[in-house]
């Protein structure tokens, strides 16, 4: 395969221009994105053309170039007139709109742009033919079949077959990640329009739902699909939009007034709403709820009340701890109390009770290796150091320092 720059002063260059020109008339845009560098390819099989997201275009030189002249057939004219409409359309429109919600960032909106410029072109190819001189020729043959069929059984369902080439020129005006929406819209307009209320928040989620219900995992590589494939995923849509509306309903019967809990199908949106809400200052509010009012609250039930025992010290208490035979629990136990239990109350395996029964003795205790993953480094001493560890000596000179 070879590539080659065509000279701007060389007729290849004119004739294409002409062309381009001629397309953008046929659709007028605002948005330019061609930067007038134009390439031909050789040899490089079935591959028409295409135009790179950097602004330029290429064609085949011998599907396109060698057939717009008069030796062509007029079946090889319209196809690569056909070509050069779909590949001009591509540079009229945006393709990102990353902050709206409802834009579809992957390659699904590849592959349904694709399929909807291939349906405009091959509708459009007779009136480029008639303005640019070649006069009438047969039918274009649809390229991208399978995003072809699937593109053209998506603006039948929301627009029905008379009103799907008025939704596919709104659709291929708006950028390319933002197509899916348009076509959203006209589904609510028709087939929910007498549940979703005007409100620009409940038409937004309403789209939302019906945009997650259309992208389908078979859309993501339809425009590489075999022909076969496209009616499948066409089916596979209708279905998922026939629940998705059927919900949208049942929302509206129960909560009317709710926007539907659509999930935002742009991740980058959602990934922003999920920052903002975790953003916020993090401050620790004092409840001023805590103070009760003694005085509203009802007097004490009688028959609630717990007598308290004789206050004793427990033997098992620390001299001279205040808190060990002053203090009592609020069930009315003293310390003393609980050592007593303690020492009294026989084990089930016949031994005395433990006061933390369910803990293992001091001399139970194994030390492991901590398990903090490949290369961190480990606490305590290595394996093999007893955990016993010696007294303190009272010797005032170190043991490594004694020479």
């Amino acid at each position: 395969m070879a590539l080659i720059r065509i000279d701007p002063s060389s007729e290849e260059y004119r004739q294409f221009v002409r062309l381009y020109e001629a397309a953008r008339a046929l659709r007028p845009s605002e948005v330019d994105r061609w930067n007038r560098e134009l390439y031909a390819t050789i040899d490089e099989g079935q591959n028409w053309g295409s135009f790179h997201p950097d602004g330029y275009f290429k064609l085949s030189k011998e599907l396109v170039f060698d057939k717009l002249g008069p030796d062509a057939t007029p079946q090889e004219q319209v196809q690569a007139l056909a070509t050069v409409l779909h590949e001009s359309n591509h540079a009229r429109v945006q393709v990102n709109a990353q902050n709206e919600p409802n834009a579809v960032l992957s390659r699904h909106s590849k592959a349904l742009d694709e399929g909807l410029t291939e349906w405009v072109s091959v509708n459009d190819v007779a009136a480029f033919a008639d303005m640019t001189g070649y006069g009438e020729l047969p039918d274009a043959k649809p390229e991208y079949p399978a995003a072809y069929q699937a593109t053209e059984s998506l603006l039948e369902y929301a627009a029905g077959p008379e009103g799907a080439s008025e939704l596919a020129d709104r659709a291929v005006d708006a950028p390319v990640v933002m197509r899916w929406d348009v076509i959203a819209d006209e589904i609510v307009k028709n087939r929910l329009g007498d549940v979703v209320p005007p409100d620009p928040q409940h038409q937004q989620a309403a789209r939302a739902e019906l945009v997650n219900a259309m992208t389908q995992r078979g859309w993501a590589e339809l425009d590489r699909s075999q022909p076969d494939v496209g009616p499948v995923v066409a089916r596979d849509t209708t279905e998922a939009l026939d629940q998705a509306t059927q919900r949208i309903r049942e929302h509206y019967a129960g909560s009317p007034g709710t926007p539907y809990p659509a999930k935002t199908p742009n991740f980058l949106v959602a990934q922003q709403e999920a920052q903002q809400n975790l953003g916020g200052s993090q401050d620790r509010i004092v409840s001023r709820g805590g103070h009760v009012d003694l005085t509203k609250l009802p007097p004490p039930n009688a028959a609630s009340r717990v007598d308290r025992p004789e206050q004793t010290v427990g033997t098992g208490s620390r001299q001279g701890d205040a808190r060990s035979d002053s203090v009592a629990p609020q069930s009315g136990r003293t310390t003393g109390d609980f050592a007593r239990a303690a020492r009294a109350t026989p084990s089930p395996q016949g031994g005395e009770v433990r006061f933390l029964s369910g803990s293992p003795s001091a001399a139970q205790a194994i030390r492991r290796r901590p398990d903090l993953g490949n290369g961190a480094r480990g606490a305590g001493a290595p394996d093999g150091a007893g955990i016993n560890r010696p007294g303190i000596s009272r010797d005032t000179t170190p043991p490594d320092r004694a020479r």
